[in-house]
């Protein structure tokens, strides 16, 4: 077996570990439940609150939506978090001292987020499954491209998160100007909005995974006549599937040379550098 596949296959058992214990830990059990809690009293109360002139319920309305959400919001915004702690805490440096493992440690990070982003997802879609009537109208082609596009927003917002991880400096500035920025992203995608947006907004949010996992999300899950909704009043399934690819290719292309420029600046002084600053700030 090759270095390359032990590295690929740790990471891969290294991922699978930590979304376990995660599975463990009282406060990221209560995240899940307080997450999924809310989008459930959501769903229900909406459930028969209808969208005017496209006669589907708002809670099918927003099961697409929040699906496309979650994936971003993990792939991106968890995994910038993730991977700046565990910068400041000296974990990327050990892994900078193992024979490839950096490598390893991208496949383990990238393979947890897929691990919680499924796993997530699944949760939602019980849920939604219960509480909205006929959200599998489409069968298994509706649900074949559910789990299709949640692959492709990972593959195109994953890399985001590395790269995003390697530019903030701490993790109060990934939490603090990240909400910011995902705020903004959510509000310009239109996601949760049946009206009309500035069309300067509108260009903006569709320069952004957001916006076309969202589109493709409902498209899978929405029925045909709900297409009104979207602007051109069609479907854009293949542009939503372009679109994410080529952030897929950017992304992966670009991340691996900025996570390595990180790695090489890493350092124990560094590392003692950020903890002695950190714990100034408590």
């Amino acid at each position: 077996m090759s270095a390359v596949d032990v590295a690929v296959r740790s990471g891969m058992r290294r991922g699978w570990i930590e979304f376990r214990n995660s599975l463990r830990a009282p406060e990221d059990l209560m995240y899940y439940v307080l997450l999924n809690g809310i989008l459930a009293v959501v769903l229900y109360l909406n459930r028969d609150n209808m969208i005017e002139d496209a006669d589907i319920s708002v809670a099918h309305f927003i099961v697409p939506n929040a699906l496309a959400m979650m994936v971003v919001f993990g792939a991106a915004y968890g995994l910038a978090t993730v991977v700046v702690t565990e910068r400041e805490d000296g974990t990327l440096l050990r892994a900078k001292s193992v024979p490839r493992g950096m490598r390893g440690y991208v496949v383990g990070q990238s393979a947890r987020v897929t691990y919680e982003t499924v796993f997530g997802s699944a949760i939602i879609l019980v849920a939604a499954t219960a509480l909205v009537d006929g959200l599998w109208h489409r069968g298994v082609p509706g649900l074949v491209g559910v789990v299709g596009l949640i692959v492709l927003g990972l593959l195109a917002c994953a890399p985001i998160g590395f790269v995003l991880g390697s530019i903030f400096k701490n993790p109060r500035s990934v939490g603090g100007w990240g909400m910011v920025v995902i705020g903004a992203l959510v509000y310009a995608s239109g996601i949760f909005s049946t009206g009309g947006l500035p069309r300067w907004v509108e260009i903006i949010g569709q320069l952004f995974p957001l916006h076309w996992l969202a589109a493709g999300m409902r498209a899978a899950l929405l029925p045909d006549w709900a297409a009104s909704l979207e602007p051109g009043g069609e479907w854009r399934v293949w542009q939503a599937v372009a679109v994410l690819t080529v952030w897929a290719v950017i992304g992966l292309v670009l991340a691996p040379r900025l996570l390595q420029r990180m790695a090489r600046r890493e350092s124990g002084s560094a590392v003692a550098a950020r903890r002695d600053k950190a714990l100034t700030r408590v």
